[in-house]
């Protein structure tokens, strides 16, 4: 046993070890929103400590995981907690929370809630909590609210105001049930902006040779 413990093996294990959390990390971040919910500027309102922001949705599939939302540019100062609760349908049982710390909100990106994922979530409805908590009190930001004519779009309230035909600019975005789902969805998602020989299987391959050639890369690096 002892022959096998050297310092390059240590170092060979350690960088195999590395390469695999990336991997790991990286696929488990991964989802797919969905393009038909609008993401626009289309109405800014202002909301600050205390409001209190409800908005209910239907998921066209299942393994929902993320929620992502568009909020308007705004100077935090010392920044501050954006909260999002997901319960059912009669906004009663919770069933996934997700909040982060932003520094500053800008209205190039959305903020992004995600949390695990909804195995079942397929055509049920949802209520969306959404609070902004800053740091200093006095400080406010925005957010968007888009026309939205979607049926899964169910009802949006803001401070006890009723935005009907209206939504948050957001989207919810799904997981597939294992890694090989979410490349094959990923390659199916970009595949119009792809060479032929970028597409299906011989982006599969490309992607597998990929992995494996810089395992060996590694390996050879280690054990030169």
């Amino acid at each position: 046993m002892k022959k096998y413990i050297s310092q390059k093996n240590i170092l060979l294990l350690l960088a195999f070890i590395l390469l695999f959390l990336v991997f790991y990390k990286l696929s488990s971040l991964w989802s797919f929103s969905d393009p038909n919910w609008p993401l626009g500027k289309d109405e800014k309102v202002k909301i600050k400590n205390g409001t209190q922001i409800i908005q209910k949705f239907t998921a066209d599939r299942d393994d929902l995981a993320r929620i992502s939302v568009l909020f308007g540019s705004s100077n935090l100062d010392k920044g501050a907690n954006l909260d999002m609760k997901i319960y059912d349908e009669n906004c009663s049982d919770l069933i996934r929370e997700s909040s982060h710390f932003a520094q500053g909100i800008g209205s190039g990106n959305t903020e992004d809630f995600n949390f695990s994922k909804v195995t079942d979530s397929k055509d049920k409805t949802f209520c969306l909590n959404l609070s902004f908590k800053p740091v200093i009190n006095s400080k406010s930001t925005t957010i968007f609210v888009v026309n939205n004519p979607m049926n899964q779009n169910k009802f949006l309230s803001i401070d006890g105001k009723d935005y009907s035909g209206q939504s948050l600019s957001m989207r919810p975005a799904y997981k597939n049930n294992n890694l090989w789902g979410d490349l094959t969805e990923l390659n199916q998602r970009i595949s119009q902006y792809k060479p032929w020989f970028l597409k299906h299987y011989y982006l599969a391959a490309v992607a597998i040779s990929f992995i494996v050639l810089s395992f060996i890369l590694v390996a050879i690096l280690i054990l030169s």
